[in-house]
């Protein structure tokens, strides 16, 4: 008994330390080896109603199947899908959820005049909103300022109503996707998205990443390209920081000047880049996002005419994204001149007077006026809602009916599990109810009124559906021409902490002792 009683400490240990970022580590063990700590002993499995969703911890939305007893999550688990999952999903798509029970805003809050955010009922938010909107109006009849802030992990149904919101009330106001790549533009479709699909990849024989750690930014694609790794020799190579992946890998260098070279054919990866049937040339978002955003977005599209990663039935040029639905979001079509958001332009904002955050918590170097008014909608009480005059509590991925789309660019549908708590709302029924169509506003348009999905972008209504790149040019740069100057700083790591990256795992304890884990290799607490 106590050899077996080391063995099983040995063999938890060795799964917490293995099974982190890489998404297979649990689900790869023997059926009845280990139980899942969190659901062991909780509950019995006919007490449970099960929901299929999806996961929208990062950008590939992986299938899953929700347990819930009552109002609580029992334990969530994979959902075969072969075109995305298959039937993997991440440890943090699996153990996180307890987040979703900690820190919820479950009531609206107006702050007063002492600087404290109270609570109240929902006609009292919507007259504050209300009459601090018509003030804000009133005394500015020449305009004001307003920005709008749109989240990551917004869905499109939401991110459509406020579009249609904010236009209504502040027509030359300016929206903004939260990661959308800096100074990209968004006319064509194969700019900003992953244009080969999941199961293409494991089809590629040479991968180059470019400022990207799949295992951490998109654990289930990395799975696939450890497919192609372990069964078709599929070579990968990295420009940025050094990642530690499941597969073999070249580490070319940091800077962009490494990118450069690749693209002028003076690297030595250039030639079995040139050789290459099905290359892929990967790109994060998060290296997209950085001040010179447009010279990595140029230098990757020259490599890509340097190679045939795009060519009849193969476009190879793919951009990851961490956002469950930032395609989606860019899909319905949000420009502005403000893009990277996690580092604002604070000195373009110093004369803002409306500020509205959808879903929106992860922006860096925010500064706004006193006088500017905060509004702030979403689940959790995260950086966001600290910043805010009105906090309109929202649901969670797991409380509505909603469609997200992938980094592929592929439309799916999430369902309500259960209803989200206290005066909690879904986010577009909140938006309709508090900034609704009962005023006669002088600017709003017929065209502006029937701004739906079927005319903004009809594909969106096809579930489980991939729309190709609208790639009409072949190569050609959707940049101006002309070299483009860069920084030598080098490419950063897109992904600092994996368990913690959003507000749902920022308020879960499972998550928070993986990171302790990560951090000090304590397993004794």
């Amino acid at each position: 008994m106590a050899s077996r009683s080391v063995l099983a400490r040995v063999a938890r240990k060795a799964l917490v330390s293995t099974a982190a970022p890489t998404g297979e580590g649990y689900s790869i063990r023997a059926v009845g080896a280990l139980t899942s700590k969190p659901y062991a002993f909780k509950t019995r499995s006919w007490e449970l109603k099960s929901t299929e969703s999806i996961d929208i911890f990062d950008g590939v939305g992986s299938n899953i199947r929700i347990d819930t007893r009552g109002s609580e999550i029992m334990r969530v688990l994979p959902r075969l899908n072969e075109h995305v999952n298959e039937e993997w999903i991440s440890d943090k798509s699996r153990f996180s959820y307890d987040g979703l029970k900690r820190q919820r805003l479950s009531t609206p809050m107006v702050r007063n005049v002492d600087g404290n955010l109270l609570p109240v009922q929902w006609d009292r938010a919507r007259a504050v909103l209300k009459n601090a909107l018509i003030t804000l109006q009133l005394e500015n009849p020449g305009g004001f300022e307003c920005h709008g802030v749109i989240g990551p992990y917004v869905d499109v149904n939401a991110a459509l109503e406020f579009r249609n919101q904010f236009l209504r009330w502040f027509p030359t106001g300016q929206m903004h996707v939260q990661e959308k790549a800096r100074n990209i533009p968004t006319d064509f479709r194969h700019s900003y998205m992953h244009n080969l699909t999941l199961p293409q990849l494991e089809e590629a024989d040479f991968v180059l990443l470019v400022g990207a750690d799949p295992r951490k930014e998109a654990p289930l694609l990395n799975a696939r390209l450890r497919k192609g790794s372990l069964y078709h020799g599929v070579t990968v190579a990295t420009v940025g920081s050094p990642v530690s992946l499941t597969y073999p890998s070249k580490h070319l260098g940091n800077t962009l000047k490494t990118l450069q070279a690749i693209a002028d054919g003076s690297h030595p990866i250039a030639a079995t880049l040139t050789e290459a049937e099905r290359p892929v040339i990967m790109v994060s978002n998060r290296a997209l996002q950085r001040e010179d955003g447009n010279a990595v977005y140029k230098l990757v599209e020259d490599v890509v005419r340097k190679s045939k990663a795009v060519q009849e039935g193969w476009d190879g040029l793919c951009v990851l994204h961490q956002g469950a639905n930032t395609v989606g979001n860019l899909d319905i079509g949000f420009e502005d001149k403000y893009a990277g958001l996690r580092a604002l332009d604070a000195g373009s904002w110093s004369a803002t007077k409306v500020l509205f955050l959808m879903g929106a918590d992860d922006i860096d170097n925010i500064d706004v006026p006193e006088d500017c008014f905060v509004v702030y909608q979403g689940h959790h009480g995260d950086r966001g809602a600290s910043i805010a005059n009105v906090v309109l509590p929202g649901a969670a991925y797991t409380e509505k009916d909603s469609i997200y789309v992938n980094t592929e660019g592929r439309v799916q549908a999430s369902k309500l599990a259960f209803f989200p708590p206290g005066l909690a709302r879904d986010d577009a029924h909140v938006l309709r109810d508090l900034l609704g169509a009962d005023e006669d506003l002088e600017h709003v348009t017929e065209q502006l009124k029937s701004a739906s999905l079927d005319i903004l972008a009809p594909h969106l209504l096809k579930t489980n559906y991939v729309q190709e790149g609208d790639r009409v040019l072949g190569t050609d740069t959707i940049l101006p021409p002309g070299r483009t100057p860069f920084l030598p700083t080098p490419l950063q790591s897109p992904v600092d902490n994996f368990y913690m990256t959003d507000p749902i795992t920022r308020s879960s304890k499972t998550m928070a002792k993986c990171t302790r884990v990560r951090n000090t290799h304590n397993f004794s607490q």
